[in-house]
């Protein structure tokens, strides 16, 4: 039997090299087996490496909305949660102007100097505020004549109308849509509010056209939680 180690030729029934001392009874595995583990190892790990990109594609975040500047003069009042008519837990916004109650799972998102506040998620959907006495309408008429010029002039269609109130003050609600530039459909509940000949505000909820059938129930109970305070 020749040794593996310095070549030398022992008896047959030898265990040990009478040169070196080696093992002749020690099992030495075939190159051919040791190529053939490298490359199920090699193959185990691709496909380990494959499966997690796919795994990071899955959980990425949809779009969201882009989120203008902080308005520093809102703040949310505590955090107790009220439901409104459903297992819904709410908490209530409040500023000293007006106050709403709100999903509890939504927070208060960045905004800008036109924007009294809007509440949300990172993505739709989103519920705004604003206060629009500042461009001098006289009536509630004239009002909601200039949101849907305005609106239907970027694009928007009108879905429904109709008169409401909101807090004890007369309203109009109108529905709109429009697909927007990354080719989303939206669907905005604008709800235009008149608490005297001088001061008017909006209500704005938004959503994708998919699931503004589910989320319209959540925008109506905002605004029958929603008080003016001033």
């Amino acid at each position: 039997m020749r040794c593996q180690n310095c070549g030398h030729e022992n008896d047959p029934d030898a265990e040990f090299c009478e040169k070196c001392g080696s093992n002749l009874k020690k099992s030495s595995m075939p190159d051919s087996t040791k190529i053939l583990i490298v490359v199920v190892i090699v193959l185990v790990a691709g496909l380990g490496l494959v499966s997690g990109i796919l795994l990071m594609k899955n959980h990425q975040s949809p779009p969201g909305l882009s989120n203008p500047t902080i308005n520093n003069n809102t703040s949310t009042n505590g955090g107790s949660n009220n439901p409104i008519g459903s297992n819904v837990q709410y908490k209530t916004f409040s500023n000293g102007v007006v106050s709403f109650q709100y999903p509890s799972n939504w927070n208060v998102l960045p905004n800008n100097a036109n924007t009294m506040v809007i509440v949300g998620l990172s993505s739709y959907p989103a519920f705004s505020v604003y206060n629009e006495s500042k461009y001098g309408y006289t009536s509630l008429s004239e009002y909601v004549s200039s949101s849907e010029s305005y609106q239907t002039s970027l694009g928007y269609s009108i879905r429904s109308e109709q008169s409401t109130t909101v807090d004890g003050f007369p309203a109009y609600e109108i529905l709109y849509q429009e697909e927007t530039g990354n080719g989303i459909m939206v669907v905005q509940q604008m709800e235009l509010v008149e608490l005297s000949p001088s001061q008017y505000f909006a209500l704005v909820g938004v959503d994708t056209i998919n699931d503004y059938d589910q989320e319209s129930s959540t925008f109506n109970q905002i605004i029958n939680s929603f008080k003016f305070l001033s």
